[in-house]
């Protein structure tokens, strides 16, 4: 019994050892790392970045796909003068589910503008993800920190542009009702002729003015006499637009009147352009047929392709010219520019009065000439 007594004894002196032994060696190890840590902040620190990093990771990863839900309207702050491009792929569409003139609208977000200079331009997500330095906020604004680019200015966000065109002015009454209006209206103008005495004058009342080219239509009845035709030679219509450059010595752009048959022949139009081309002047399609060739030869000549969008008075109902001007303000917003062409009726007139304070808050009205020189 003694026996057994005496060693229990020693094993609890055993475990008493081993237990200071294990306190000592504990407090040996943490004196050893503070000691460490004090002569080696920096680890500390990369611990610390590391923490960071990975809280950061994580923010990025649950805002990157908010970024691309951003209404188009919502400023873009950019801290380091770096812009964000943030263009849909290009593709066609119909808007609202119609075809309208029997044409689609190609989607050119041309509202945010986009600093072609610099190469930081972000295109998708994928960027975005491997990009450290972007944050995405949708309750803030759209920042980038980068130390390239310093020198590059953003350019302003510019409401949606729309030309509206307004045919068949040939009258001092015409003028005046477009001048009352009070807006950017661009008049197209008949060339001078028997029918059309008084144009060379109405002209003069307008410090920007097209001119309205009669070309020969596939099936319509009322052509005007001096209308230009397919077959028609290279004197003719040399003669023709030089009349119209002597008569209309400050107008630069010119639209066809009807022209559906003309303006789809190539080698007709191609003399046209040649013609055009010589005394200076630059041709905008009233897109009277899908078959026009002047996109073709614009490209040829080198000159921006503008045509028409919308017609807003093919219906003379008032409530109907309204609901196209609508129409053209949408394809505006969509598109970033667009041009509606209308004519010299009453109800387009009384449709343009009720529209005014909606086309000067939806859209920026332009002349023909800004939306030309813009985009050239």
């Amino acid at each position: 019994m003694e026996q057994d007594k005496k060693n229990s004894a020693q094993r609890s002196r055993a475990l008493l050892y081993v237990g200071i032994l294990l306190c000592i060696l504990v407090v040996a190890m943490a004196i050893y790392t503070i000691a460490s840590n004090y002569k080696n902040p920096s680890k500390t620190h990369n611990q610390t970045r590391i923490i960071e990093n990975i809280d950061r990771y994580f923010e990025s990863r649950r805002q990157d796909f908010t970024i691309f839900d951003v209404p188009r309207n919502l400023e873009l702050n950019i801290t380091d003068e770096v812009k964000i491009q943030m263009l849909p792929t290009p593709n066609f569409t119909k808007l609202d589910g119609d075809e309208f003139d029997g044409e689609f609208v190609e989607i050119k977000r041309v509202d945010e503008v986009i600093n072609n200079d610099t190469n930081s331009t972000i295109n998708n997500s994928k960027d975005i993800n491997s990009n450290p330095n972007l944050k995405a906020n949708p309750s803030q604004k759209l920042a980038i920190n980068s130390s390239e680019n310093t020198n590059i200015k953003p350019k302003p966000t510019n409401k949606p542009k729309l030309a509206i065109i307004i045919d068949d002015i040939s009258t001092f009454y015409h003028a005046k009702k477009i001048k009352s209006l009070g807006l950017n209206i661009t008049p197209s103008i008949f060339p001078i002729s028997q029918n059309y005495p008084q144009t060379i004058g109405v002209a003069r009342e307008f410090k920007f003015y097209m001119i309205h080219l009669p070309l020969e239509a596939i099936n319509y009845p009322y052509q005007e006499k001096n209308t230009l035709k397919v077959g028609d030679s290279i004197e003719k219509i040399n003669k023709q637009i030089a009349k119209i450059r002597s008569d209309f010595p400050n107008a630069i752009y010119i639209n066809n009147h009807t022209g559906s048959k003309f303006t789809s022949d190539y080698s007709s139009m191609k003399i046209l352009f040649n013609s055009l081309k010589t005394y200076k002047m630059i041709f905008i399609d009233s897109y009277t047929t899908k078959e026009s060739k002047a996109g073709i030869l614009s490209k040829e000549f080198g000159n921006k392709y503008l045509k028409r969008d919308v017609f807003i008075d093919n219906n003379k109902d008032e409530k109907a010219i309204i609901n196209q001007i609508r129409r053209a303000i949408k394809i505006a917003k969509i598109s970033g520019q667009a041009i509606a062409i209308g004519h010299p009726y009453s109800q387009t007139f009384k449709a343009l009065e009720v529209m005014k304070n909606e086309l000067k808050n939806e859209v920026e009205l332009v002349f023909v000439k800004d939306l030309y020189e813009l985009y050239n």
